[in-house]
């Protein structure tokens, strides 16, 4: 079982009240907010959604008509996730900095679909993604303690993902309310085992693999995971 050091608690307690201090303002949950228009950053990734459309038949194979994601293939949902995040990892998966552990099973599976797509093309697949609704999330686990979960986001979590889990572009690091249950626990236990993250150049998800590690056990995963649950049903 991994500790997290004195160094490492007293850092993350540092950051995570530095958010604190700037508010908890609830997020609506999925599919009740109103249309924004792209930012600055969101513009200079998007393409153009036409284009997109015709790229985006072969992901729907697996994620979904509206990339709604499909349990039964393992793919999560697309469609509520950030573009900056989106094109990393389409990045990543193109450059064999995901995907290529043994053990990854559906990031192999994923790895020749993205090196398909080039650099305007994951730029446009994104623009299609963006045009469709937020999907409705379904919990699948219910293992987990909300309040605890709670209380490890705030102290671990929190200072990365934002409150309310809403990710933070700065950071790179990912929109987890949302994010289905079942695909949440694959990549928490992907980092934990080092399936993930490892990759030569992936940096962002080798800092997540070191945070991971430090959970300490799999009731933890599934606290987690029910916090974020509960996020997403508000």
């Amino acid at each position: 079982m991994n500790q997290i050091t004195f160094k490492q608690i007293a850092a993350i307690g540092l950051v995570s009240l530095l958010y604190a201090c700037g508010g908890s303002e609830k997020k609506p949950a999925p599919g009740t907010e109103p249309a924004k228009n792209p930012t600055s950053s969101e513009e200079s990734i998007l393409g153009d959604a036409t284009r997109g459309k015709s790229l985006y038949a072969t992901c729907a194979t697996c994620h979904g008509q509206q990339a709604e994601g499909m349990k039964a293939l393992g793919a999560p949902a697309l469609a509520d996730q950030e573009p900056y995040y989106l094109k990393n990892q389409l990045q990543n998966f193109r450059t064999n900095k995901r995907g290529v552990h043994a053990k990854d099973v559906y990031g192999a599976q994923m790895a020749p679909m993205a090196k398909t797509l080039d650099s305007q093309g994951i730029k446009d697949v994104i623009a299609y993604i963006k045009t469709f609704p937020s999907p409705k999330v379904e919990t699948t686990l219910e293992s987990g303690s909300v309040a605890n979960g709670e209380a490890y986001y705030n102290m671990v979590c929190g200072a990365c993902h934002g409150p309310g889990a809403v990710g933070i572009e700065s950071l790179f690091s990912p929109r987890l309310i949302g994010m289905q249950d079942w695909y949440l626990e694959r990549q928490l236990n992907n980092f934990r085992d080092s399936i993930r993250g490892v990759e030569p150049g992936d940096t962002y998800g080798a800092q997540m693999q070191q945070i991971a590690q430090s959970i300490p056990d799999d009731q933890t995963v599934s606290d987690l995971i029910a916090y974020i649950n509960s996020l997403s049903a508000e």
